[in-house]
């Protein structure tokens, strides 16, 4: 088994940094759900804080961005790499439309795709034709869930109190983030991540701090290698229908409401996210 929802998240952690979040509901926490942990305190770092700081800047403009995607899984036991190529655009404010279709499928049919409209997320998936509806909790109360967390936006300095961030190097074209999770939530999806963001010099800076790599280790030891490839910012024409469930009318589909989650384990969307065979 394998999780298919936090692939998305991994894109979304590069696309996603100074999104706006809609603020915090004042008040007692409701009944039944874990009160959350006091803020982490963390030390300004001179040499990663000024890149966070331009990341953010870069993305608190960004209505809509588009870029193509080239992914390698490679399977920790049998060391057998699978590849994959797609397209994802989001919009804010968690809206998101992703498909990745297997480059060694000659009948096409190992894919999934995504779809976020705002009130749903829909996993289609290819091989065992299905398509899942995970719906989110209205006015976002009570998601407990990475992908949505990303979807929704994180400032730079939420980054740093949820993750162990550090910068790795950079060089002319590049800058290299490690980024270790200190939640168990986070530690379910993913042990360590290293994000590349394109860099401010000559070569990259129409792209600079747009997401251009990133490596993923698995709680599992599989490993994910993303690369993203002619990003494109604010595209013109881009609305709210572009993000709107798609219906797959062959009969050999099945459509499928995920079960409610229990309380504090992320609405109805499962804390390792929408499980593929």
């Amino acid at each position: 088994m394998r999780s298919a929802a936090f692939p998305l998240a991994a894109l979304l952690i590069a696309a996603s940094v100074g999104w706006a979040q809609p603020p915090a509901v004042p008040g007692s926490p409701i009944v039944g759900q874990p009160v959350p942990p006091p803020a982490r305190v963390v030390k300004a770092d001179p040499r990663l804080d000024p890149h966070l700081v331009e990341w953010e800047k870069k993305m608190t403009n960004v209505v809509n961005l588009r870029t193509e995607i080239g992914l390698t899984r490679t399977d920790a036991v049998f060391k057998k790499p699978t590849n994959f190529s797609g397209v994802v655009l989001c919009m804010k404010p968690n809206f998101a439309v992703l498909r990745l279709d297997n480059t060694g499928d000659p009948t096409k049919t190992d894919y999934e795709a995504y779809i976020c409209n705002g009130k749903a997320v829909y996993v289609y998936n290819g091989v065992a034709k299905t398509v899942t509806e995970f719906k989110l909790p209205q006015g976002g109360a009570g998601v407990d869930n990475l992908m949505l967390d990303f979807l929704s936006g994180m400032k730079a300095k939420d980054v740093k109190e949820r993750f162990d961030i550090s910068l790795f190097k950079t060089d002319e074209n590049y800058i290299y983030l490690d980024i270790k999770p200190l939640l168990g939530k986070d530690q379910r999806e993913f042990q360590h991540l290293r994000l590349a963001l394109y860099g401010p010099g000559a070569a990259t800076s129409k792209f600079a701090y747009l997401p251009a790599q990133v490596y993923m280790l698995k709680p599992n030891n599989d490993t994910e290698v993303w690369k993203f490839n002619n990003p494109q910012v604010d595209v013109p024409g881009v609305e709210v229908k572009h993000f709107q469930y798609v219906e797959i009318k062959d009969k050999a589909w099945k459509f499928q409401q995920a079960p409610p989650a229990p309380i504090g384990n992320g609405g109805n969307i499962p804390a390792g996210g929408a499980v593929r065979p």
